[in-house]
């Protein structure tokens, strides 16, 4: 089982250890042979009413890089393609019992304007995302 954020802050604590707030999550149940493009699917009914609206989906995860007995380390990689996702679930249930498993979602109305794509609010989510990518 996977909690789902939607749309908020990836924040990097004091450890270096990415954490996922929202206001906006669910719970879903996923697994290896879950294609991509299935599982975004799955994420956009939860969270996008269907409004025949085109929509953008980016998923990330938390994958824990140092556990211990008193506290666990995550990094955020994004999912790209299928291989991610069955790495990703394969990774999250093995290790299900000692760490949460947690997916952030970004999502994107499509605006078509000629050959354009309006992002500008996106800027920040995507700037936010790319330094919780960042290894130092």
């Amino acid at each position: 089982m996977a909690l789902v954020h939607c749309n908020d802050q990836i924040i990097i604590d004091e450890f270096h250890s990415t954490i996922f707030v929202s206001q906006l999550t669910a719970s879903v149940e996923v697994y290896q042979s879950t294609p991509l493009s299935v599982l975004k699917n799955l994420i956009l009914r939860l969270f996008v009413p269907d409004d025949g609206q085109s929509n953008d989906v980016d998923l990330c995860y938390q994958c824990p890089v140092y556990m211990n007995e008193i506290r666990n380390s995550y990094r955020c990689v994004q999912i790209e393609d299928d291989d991610d996702v069955q790495c990703v679930i394969g990774f999250g249930k093995r290790y299900e019992p000692h760490a949460r498993f947690e997916l952030m979602t970004f999502i994107q109305q499509h605006y078509d304007l000629g050959n354009q794509i309006a992002s500008n609010a996106w800027e920040g989510i995507e700037k936010q995302l790319n330094n919780s990518l960042r290894t130092e």
